[in-house]
C-alpha cells in the first residue's frame, strides 16, 4: 500500500471521516474521494502529503475549517460542494504550481486572500459568505460571474459584481499631501534616476527582448493533471506541428479537434478554440472555455469524456481529452460503409451509455448538471462502440429548488422548442434531447 500513486474511489456510497493513515502514502500524488458521503474533518496529514498534486474531496459532507498547511506539489484542489467554514487560509497563496482551485458550496467566510500566484488559471468560489475584494491576477479577473455569485460582498471589476469601493477619511488625506509634499522634494533626483536608468535600458535592449520571450513561454497557463505540465505542454505543439491540419480529426463552433500522438505512446485529441476577436463572442467563448473545465473537473464516469488537462494563452487555448478511435456517432451515421456495420445491438449499446451519463449528470451529482447540447456530434465512440458524452461548453449546474435562466443553448432538431420560448433550464432539455437521439 505504501507504494500507491493513485487513489479513486469517487461516486461511491462511503460514509464516516477520512482515514488519516492516507497520510502514510508518502509517494501519493492523486487522491480522488469525490462523490461520496464522507463526514468530519480534513485530516492534515493527507493534504500535506509531499507528492501529492490532484486532490478531490468534492461532493462530500465534511465539516470544520480548510487546513493552514499543504503539500508544495498541489496542482488542483477541488473541496466543492462540503460544509467546510471559516476562512480562505492564506497559505494556499504559497502553492506556486496550483492551476485549479475550486471552494464553491460551502460555508466559507472573511475575505480572499490577495497574493495567489499568477500560474493559478482556474478558481470558483461561488455560494459562500466571502467579501471584499477579488485579487488581481487573471484567474479571479477573468473569471465568470457564476464562479463568483452567491457571495456575502464580493466587489471588484467584474460584470455582476459591485465596483469596491475607496473611502479616504481626513487622516489619510493629510498622510498623503505630507507623501507628496515629501516626493516634491525628490523630484531632481528621480529625474536624474530617471534620465541614468533610460540610458541603461536602451543598451540592454535586445537582452530584455530575449527574457521577454522566455517571461511569455513562462507565462503559459497550463494544468495537465498526472503530467509535467511544461513538458506536456511542449509535446502537445510539437505533435501536431503547431496544430497543422493534416493532424485535424474535428470541426466545431467553438474550435476545431486534433489528433496528438505523443512521445511516451499516448495518444490526446486536442480541442482548440477559435480566435474571436467580436468582443460579444469572445466573451462567450472564454465562457465556455471555463465552463467545460469546471464541469469535466467535478465529474467522472465511464459514458463521460475525460479530460486530462487544458491551457490558456493569450495566442490559443485548447483542452486536452482522451482520444477515442470511433469518432463521433454523427460521423457513423452519415457514412454509408460505417452506419451499415452499425446494427442494432450497437445501437442499443450507445443509447444506453447516453442514458447512463445523464442519470449520472441529473441525480448523482450535487449540483445537479446539464448538458443542454446532447446530439449526435457531441457523443463519441471507443472501438467496442461505447458512448462518450462531450462537449460541456454549455453545461449548466442546477441549483435545486431554484428556477435556472439562461439563454438558448444546443443543436436545432434536438434542442426542446419550448427552451426557445421559456429560457427555463432543467433536466428536461437533456431528456427531449435524448429522445431524439435516440
Amino acid at each position: 500500500m505504501k507504494s500507491l500513486v493513485e487513489l479513486k474511489i469517487s461516486n461511491n456510497h462511503f460514509k464516516d471521516s477520512i482515514p488519516a493513515e492516507i497520510g502514510l502514502l508518502k509517494i501519493l500524488n492523486e487522491l480522488d474521494l469525490g462523490g461520496n458521503e464522507l463526514s468530519g474533518t480534513i485530516p492534515e496529514e493527507v493534504v500535506k502529503l509531499p507528492r501529492l498534486r490532484n486532490l478531490n474531496l468534492s461532493r462530500n459532507k465534511i465539516k470544520g475549517s480548510i487546513p493552514f498547511q499543504f503539500g508544495s506539489d498541489l496542482e488542483s484542489l477541488d473541496l466543492s460542494g462540503n460544509f467546510l467554514n471559516g476562512k480562505i487560509p492564506p497559505s494556499l497563496e504559497n502553492l506556486v504550481r496550483l492551476s485549479m482551485l475550486n471552494l464553491s458550496h460551502n460555508m466559507l467566510s472573511g475575505t480572499i486572500p490577495q497574493n495567489f500566484k499568477r500560474n493559478l488559471v482556474f478558481v470558483n468560489i461561488s455560494d459562500n459568505k466571502l467579501e471584499g475584494p477579488l485579487p488581481n491576477i487573471p484567474a479571479f479577473l477573468n473569471a465568470s460571474f457564476e464562479s463568483l455569485k452567491n457571495n456575502k460582498d464580493l466587489c471588484g471589476n467584474i460584470t455582476g459584481l459591485v465596483p469596491c469601493a475607496t473611502n479616504h477619511s481626513g487622516k489619510s488625506k493629510n498622510v498623503l499631501r505630507s507623501v507628496f509634499i515629501a516626493l516634491g522634494a525628490l523630484i531632481f533626483v528621480l529625474c536624474m534616476v530617471g534620465i541614468s536608468m533610460y540610458i541603461l535600458r536602451r543598451r540592454q535592449k535586445p537582452k530584455e527582448e530575449s527574457q521577454n520571450v522566455e517571461e511569455a513561454q513562462r507565462g503559459v497557463l497550463f494544468s495537465i493533471w498526472s503530467y509535467d505540465g511544461k513538458m506536456m505542454f511542449e509535446n502537445i505543439v510539437e505533435a501536431t506541428e503547431n496544430f497543422d491540419d493534416k493532424y485535424l480529426i474535428g470541426v466545431g463552433s467553438q474550435g476545431n479537434v486534433y489528433k496528438a500522438e505523443l512521445s511516451e505512446g499516448m495518444v490526446v485529441a486536442v480541442k482548440k478554440l477559435h480566435l474571436v476577436t467580436d468582443e460579444e463572442m469572445s466573451t462567450f467563448s472564454s465562457k465556455s472555455f471555463m465552463s467545460e473545465i469546471e464541469t469535466l473537473t467535478g465529474i467522472k464516469h465511464r459514458n463521460i469524456i475525460k479530460l486530462y488537462g487544458f491551457c490558456s494563452h493569450s495566442k490559443f487555448s485548447f483542452l486536452v481529452y482522451k482520444f477515442l478511435e470511433g469518432g463521433s456517432l454523427d460521423h457513423i451515421l452519415n457514412n454509408d460503409t460505417y452506419a451499415s456495420a452499425f446494427d442494432w445491438e450497437k445501437r442499443v449499446n450507445v443509447v444506453k451509455g447516453v442514458a447512463n451519463a445523464l442519470s449520472y449528470l441529473h441525480h448523482d451529482c450535487s449540483p445537479p448538471v446539464i448538458h443542454r447540447d446532447i446530439s449526435s456530434k457531441n457523443v463519441l465512440l471507443n472501438l467496442d462502440y461505447e458512448a462518450h458524452v462531450s462537449d460541456f461548453g454549455t453545461a449548466k449546474f442546477l441549483k435545486p429548488g431554484l428556477l435556472s435562466w439562461t439563454q438558448f443553448a444546443g443543436t436545432f432538431g434536438y434542442a426542446a422548442p419550448e427552451l426557445a420560448q421559456t429560457m427555463e433550464v432543467n433536466e428536461k432539455c437533456d431528456v427531449y434531447s435524448f429522445g431524439v437521439l435516440a
